[in-house]
């Protein structure tokens, strides 16, 4: 070889090296430019509130924006497909939550595989609640049971359109709640108050208020364990019903992002997630805080999808055709 042939042949293997340590390099700076996080859902309301206070947060953690881009519309799906088609890179992410596990069982369908999503950490947790008008002699889970069992059909109970929830409830507990479907949860809530239906099935956040000032009384909430907004309420599976349902957040981002950039985010997130100013602003608006590892989120994902199959099956006429 001549020397003329050598350089150009040790010039090739420094580009080669230099093309492979580029990524490399780039991961480790991670992130250098701006963050966008994908919010299905319109401004406003919980969902918002808790995704700026996050993106707040993890900006502040990682030295670089962290900005909110709120894309509702289809279920959830629109936002949802633009963060799985986007560049995996790390600087597009969503703000997923139930719905990316639901909506491939019960519609409306996705475009695109959960496969096509990678979960980097739970964010936060929202139970149900079952609250009661105050004239309605219901006051725990053993009394709904009760009631509900001596005078199947009658006892009513509003939500905004939670069909699923509550007929899942309905199944598990073996009893029969009129359900009365709503267009918001501000109607639902308010018929409520009225008396025009016994009780309402809502996100803690959005009865949080009327409970504290009188207007509701809380009879059980839905998640595994009581809640720090509201102790004195018993749980549903306290009563030995298998029932543990919330509504919970996490972060996503696309599938095939270097494993480097997702571990860096869970590790932010469950710092930012820990801290007590975190923890306050989130249970003020009465949800809790949650952080997994990206194995755990993903273990999540696919035990509930299971769980979701099976509950499509029991009730099928729930699945949108």
């Amino acid at each position: 070889m001549t020397r003329h042939r050598k350089v150009l042949h040790l010039l090739a293997l420094g580009a080669c090296a230099l093309s492979l340590a580029a990524p490399a390099r780039a991961q480790d700076r991670y992130p250098v430019q701006a963050i966008r996080i994908v919010v299905p859902y319109p401004p406003g309301g919980t969902t918002d509130f808790i995704a700026r206070n996050y993106a707040d947060a993890l900006g502040h953690e990682l030295g670089q924006a962290v900005v909110v881009d709120n894309k509702p519309g289809g279920g959830t799906n629109i936002g949802a497909e633009m963060v799985a088609r986007a560049k995996p890179d790390g600087y597009t992410l969503l703000l997923a939550n139930n719905s990316q596990v639901l909506n491939p069982v019960f519609g409306p369908n996705p475009s695109f595989e959960l496969s096509a999503l990678e979960p980097v950490s739970l964010v936060s947790r929202i139970a149900f609640v079952i609250a009661a008008n105050p004239k309605v002699p219901v006051n725990n889970p053993a009394e709904l049971l009760a009631a509900a069992k001596a005078q199947p059909g009658k006892l009513s109970v509003s939500s905004a359109q939670l069909d699923l929830y509550v007929e899942l409830l309905n199944n598990k507990a073996g009893i029969k709640l009129l359900h009365v479907p709503y267009k918001g949860g501000a109607p639902a809530t308010m018929d409520a108050i009225s008396g025009q239906v016994n009780m309402v099935f809502a996100l803690t956040p959005v009865l949080l208020p009327h409970i504290q000032a009188g207007k509701l009384k809380p009879v059980a909430v839905t998640s595994g364990k009581r809640l720090a907004v509201l102790p004195d309420v018993p749980t549903l599976t306290e009563q030995g019903i298998d029932y543990d349902i919330s509504i919970w957040y996490g972060v996503m981002a696309p599938a095939g992002t270097p494993r480097a950039i997702v571990d860096r985010l869970a590790a932010a997130t469950k710092k930012i997630m820990a801290t007590p100013d975190m923890v306050a602003k989130v249970r003020g608006a009465g949800a809790e805080t949650a952080t997994s590892s990206p194995e755990e989120f993903q273990a999540q994902l696919k035990s509930e999808t299971a769980m979701w199959q099976q509950t499509a099956k029991v009730l099928p006429h729930l699945v949108q055709k």
